[in-house]
């Protein structure tokens, strides 16, 4: 068995995420694939990304938003995703506050489950320490990304994939299996904001 396969196999016994709000049905959009962008594409995808989260309250100091934003370009880049999708994730997950902690101990930017968060760092070959972690604005986006590219190669669209970032795999794979409607709910809210981009 690949890596991969056995690290998105460990994956169906975390638990989900953040639990999401009602909102209308929206179509899932059409992504475009990530190009191997020049460094100025980069930059400037960069200083936008900077622009929007300085007029959130990110709790991050100024020269943090700016490291932030160069790891979302990154780590998007890295990982295949578009950044404005990576940005409506976190903007559905944690409002862009980097300090975020949900009911149910999803943390920082991208929401990630302590659990979800360990394994993921052992399987990048990252010290854990413990889940403060996951408040390191640019380790939360290297794990984030990475988890929504695995979710991804896994359910083979973005809005099964959402949905197992969301309610974790393990609940979609058991919906899946009984050929139970998956929820939608989050995915929806995403791609709202993703339209609105």
């Amino acid at each position: 068995m690949n890596r991969l396969a056995a690290l998105v196999i460990s994956f169906s016994l975390a638990g989900g995420l953040s639990c999401a709000m009602r909102a209308p049905s929206v179509r899932a959009p059409e992504l475009p694939a990530v190009s191997a962008s020049a460094e100025p594409a980069s930059r400037d995808a960069a200083d936008e990304i900077e622009a929007l989260l300085a007029r959130h309250m990110t709790g991050l100091a100024p020269f943090e938003v700016r490291r932030t934003a160069a790891a979302l370009v990154r780590e998007a880049k890295r990982n295949g995703i578009e950044p404005s999708l990576v940005l409506a994730v976190i903007h559905t997950e944690s409002g862009y506050y980097n300090f975020a902690r949900s009911s149910v101990g999803a943390l920082g930017l991208m929401q990630i489950m302590p659990a979800t968060g360990e394994m993921l760092a052992r399987e990048a070959g990252i010290r854990w320490t413990g889940p403060e972690l996951l408040f390191d604005p640019e380790l939360n986006l290297r794990l984030g990304t990475r988890y929504l590219a695995i979710l991804r190669a896994r359910y083979g669209d973005w809005t099964r994939a959402l949905a197992a970032y969301n309610w974790g795999p393990g609940e979609i794979d058991r919906r899946l299996a009984v050929g139970e409607i998956l929820p939608d709910k989050y995915a929806n809210r995403v791609y709202a904001r993703l339209a609105k981009r």
